[in-house]
């Protein structure tokens, strides 16, 4: 059965209709004056390029180009313009919500004077039950900060205090031996290969395999030549596999001079005159960094078991829509650090392919616990009021008054349908961890890459970081 509806500014009128599960067919016919402004777009877009005998270019008039190149030479442009548009508020009159972009478009008949049909057919999102959410266990925690990890807080800031001493002896493994070097292939220098007053601790495995062991036994003053090849998956094509020559110049030999752990620390690190109250302040911080960690681990434990309750018809599109997101992500991260993606991608050794294959695992976990959550929702009868909403939007932006206002006012409805979706999962989520139970097990959170549980305590799993 289709539906009909009207567009509020008459630019197009649309029915629907459901041709599969989950899979609807929109058929939008476009006004003539809605097409005739779009073919005016498409061809002051396009008139530069057209060159007729007895105009300048780009100054024949369009009806005298469409004679000569075709009367739909201008149509796949005028498309351009009328359609996304159309579409985007053909969804929304009808309250459809498509997982991916069209999974096919296909032109009807296109005239200034009759204006212009389009079917597109787009995979929507589909209705979910769960049962059995009631009851999920998962694993005890204990959160009391043991004398391990206060050990391991004061080692870590012993570290951060550590000083360096310059020592007059050889150099051993765990030194730190300030160098200058300049690395050679086939007797010439290569580009990345030289270093002045660098500073490289020796064993930590930072140049490539055999050039730190070479490093010990030698003093300040030595002029060593160290003989080493780079490896075969080397991320430089012009260097890998191939023997290099550095010769280096040991400039000085230090130690790590670590601070003893009294009182006299306490008072240098913390706000605190003796070690006693400052391992007592971090017995809380550690408690409390416990305390979250469990939560979000309970959470997580619990997505990861209702993920599989979930029953739909889910469209393989919503797994590559989320795949998607993973890529804009991760090229999002390569550019922020001034990278091009594509060379990141060579030097690494990953291709686009192997990457969005690496992600399916945690998009299936994504888009199934989110659909199980929403249907715990519905079933529920949980809703989220412009109170909550707005009450979101202040926490997230730090907006108040009439600037949050203002906000509100200027998202648009798809946006605020996935915030209120999230927000519908959040609250789902809390109502399955309020019903669960602790059990003696222990805690596997085996969801690929490790999803995380954001600010809000709504799981999400993201790409995997770009190292730097």
């Amino acid at each position: 059965m289709s539906k009909t509806k009207k567009s509020k500014d008459v630019q197009f009128t649309s029915t629907f209709e459901k041709v599969e599960t989950n899979k609807v067919k929109i058929t939008i016919n476009i006004s003539p004056d809605s097409f005739k402004e779009g073919l005016q777009k498409a061809y002051n877009k396009n008139r530069h390029y057209f060159d007729l005998p007895g105009f300048r270019k780009g100054k024949a008039p369009r009806k005298m180009i469409e004679q000569m190149y075709g009367k739909d030479v201008f149509h796949e442009d005028a498309v351009n313009f009328v359609l996304p548009d159309a579409y985007e508020k053909a969804l929304e009159e009808h309250d459809l919500d498509p997982v991916y972009k069209p999974d096919e478009i296909e032109p009807g008949e296109m005239a200034e004077a009759t204006g212009a049909i389009f079917n597109v057919s787009v995979y929507v999102r589909p209705e979910a039950t769960v049962d059995g959410y009631y009851g999920l266990t998962y694993p005890k925690t204990d959160i009391e900060a043991t004398q391990s990890d206060i050990q391991e807080m004061l080692n870590a800031e012993q570290e951060k205090n550590a000083r360096q001493v310059s020592v007059e002896r050889p150099a051993k493994l765990e030194d730190i031996v300030t160098i200058n070097f300049t690395g050679y292939v086939d007797g010439e220098a290569f580009e990345g290969g030289k270093g002045e007053d660098f500073d490289l601790t020796l064993g930590s495995g930072q140049f490539i395999p055999g050039f730190e062991d070479q490093l010990v036994g030698c003093s300040v003053g030595d002029d060593v030549k160290v003989e080493v090849k780079f490896p075969e998956e080397y991320g430089h094509e012009t260097l890998a596999g191939k023997p290099a020559t550095f010769e280096v110049e040991i400039l000085d030999i230090k130690i790590k001079e670590l601070p003893e752990i009294d009182d006299d620390f306490a008072q240098d690190v913390s706000e605190f005159d003796n070690l006693a109250d400052y391992k007592a302040d971090l017995a809380k911080t550690i408690t409390e960094r416990k305390k979250s960690q469990m939560e979000a681990n309970k959470r997580m434990h619990l997505a990861k078991q209702i993920s599989t309750l979930v029953v739909a018809e889910i469209p393989e599109d919503m797994y590559k829509a989320r795949i998607d997101e993973s890529w804009d992500n991760f090229t999002r991260q390569v550019q922020m650090r001034g990278m091009d993606v594509a060379d990141y991608l060579r030097y690494s050794g990953m291709t686009e392919e192997v990457m969005r294959a690496s992600w399916a695992e945690q998009a299936k976990f994504d888009v199934d616990s989110q659909l199980a959550l929403e249907a715990v929702a519905i079933k529920e009868g949980i809703t989220i009021s412009d109170d909550d909403f707005k009450a979101h939007l202040k926490e997230m932006t730090g907006s108040e008054g009439e600037e949050l206002d203002k906000l509100i006012e200027n998202i648009t409805a798809p946006r605020r349908k996935e915030i209120n979706r999230d927000l519908l999962c959040k609250k789902a989520l809390d109502l399955v961890a309020e019903n669960a139970i602790a059990v003696d097990e222990p805690l596997v959170v085996d969801t690929p890459m490790g999803a995380a549980v954001d600010a809000d305590g709504i799981v999400e799993g993201e790409a995997e970081e770009v190292p730097e």
